[in-house]
């Protein structure tokens, strides 16, 4: 087991519900945290509240993930790791898919886990250490998604994405770890969308941050790769 104390790790998608519950359970066992998404005004005060920092980037843009992991360093005088929590979801039968809806499902899930993975990894390279972690869905890991097919596919390669990542990362020091939430998590956005659902019978977002500290802690004889959140039976 390896602590987390001091490290510094940049969540990406900074300000959205799973990215809080991820940021209590890292700030709880230590680490020193860099909040990044594309408006300021969604993770200043969140950033503020944990000690951490804000920093905007539209991480569609490769140069805004280099220049990410630059600013990180330079405030903190180090980088441990990515928690890279930006996605997208949407509802959309094939037969009823707008075209333009591959490039969303591609570029926020895909295109910017690709980026960032490929500006931080220098720098773990470099000090021969560190974590890495995406967000998949239970559509990738059960190979299906009916009515979200661009959506399942999407998840479906940053799994695979992630899981080459690790293969290459053979000899190093560097671990992966792939979340899989095995059904809804309760999220406002989740609430509002299913007002009649009963979130009680939900994913608990804090049970993914619990289970990320867990993956990043392992030292590498004992790494996990692949996590499944379920929720209640």
């Amino acid at each position: 087991m390896q602590t987390l104390e001091d490290r510094v790790y940049i969540i990406t998608g900074g300000g959205g519900a799973i990215a809080g519950a991820i940021a209590q359970a890292f700030n709880k066992a230590g680490a020193k945290l860099a909040f990044a998404d594309a408006y300021e005004t969604t993770i200043a005060q969140r950033a503020q509240e944990l000690g951490g920092r804000a920093f905007v980037a539209n991480l569609t843009h490769y140069p805004d993930a280099e220049m990410l992991v630059r600013q990180v360093k330079a405030h903190f005088g180090r980088v441990d790791g990515l928690i890279h929590t930006v996605g997208g979801f949407a509802y959309a039968p094939i037969k009823d898919t707008d075209p333009s809806l591959y490039d969303r499902m591609f570029d926020l899930n895909m295109r910017t886990l690709f980026y960032m993975t490929r500006a931080i990894l220098p720098e773990l390279l470099g000090q021969k250490d560190g974590f890495i972690a995406g967000i998949s869905a239970a559509a990738a890991w059960n190979g299906v998604g009916p009515g979200v097919a661009l959506y399942a596919a999407a998840k479906a390669a940053v799994a695979t994405y992630l899981r080459s990542l690790d293969a290459e990362l053979t000899g190093t020091a560097v671990r992966v770890a792939i979340v899989y939430p095995m059904g809804a998590v309760d999220t406002p956005a989740n609430r509002k969308e299913m007002p009649d659902a009963d979130p009680m019978a939900w994913v608990d977002p804090a049970e993914i941050g619990e289970s990320l500290v867990y993956a990043a802690s392992r030292s590498p004889r004992g790494r996990v790769l692949e996590l499944q959140i379920f929720p209640p039976r």
